[in-house]
C-alpha cells in the first residue's frame, strides 16, 4: 500500500499545480476533490506518470496518509473550509 506524505483537498488550478510541485520535490501526494471525477481526470491527465495517488472519499484519503497525517485545504474560503474541517476531525486522531 502506497502511503502519502501529505493530502491536498481541492483540485482547482492552484491545487493541481501545488500537487505537481510537491511531487517534483519527492513527496507522495494524495489528491482529493469533493467532485471525485476531477480526481480521476487529474490522475489520467496532468498527474499521469507521477507518484500522485487519488482518493475517492475523505476516509479513503486519511487511510492513505502516513502518520502524523498532514492535510492541506485549497478550497473556497468560508463555509467549505469549515465543512471539510468538521468532516475531517472525526477521521484524524491525535498523532
Amino acid at each position: 500500500v502506497c502511503r502519502a506524505d501529505i493530502a491536498l483537498i481541492g483540485l482547482a488550478v492552484m491545487g493541481q499545480n501545488l500537487i505537481l510541485n510537491m511531487n517534483d520535490h519527492g513527496f507522495v501526494v494524495c489528491a482529493f476533490n469533493r467532485t471525485v471525477e476531477k480526481v480521476d481526470r487529474f490522475l489520467a491527465n496532468e498527474a499521469k506518470g507521477t507518484k500522485v495517488i487519488g482518493a475517492t472519499s475523505l476516509q479513503d484519503m486519511v487511510g492513505k496518509l502516513k502518520s502524523p497525517r498532514r492535510v492541506m485545504l485549497l478550497v473556497k474560503a468560508g463555509s467549505a473550509v469549515d465543512a471539510f474541517i468538521d468532516q475531517l476531525v472525526g477521521d484524524l486522531r491525535r498523532g
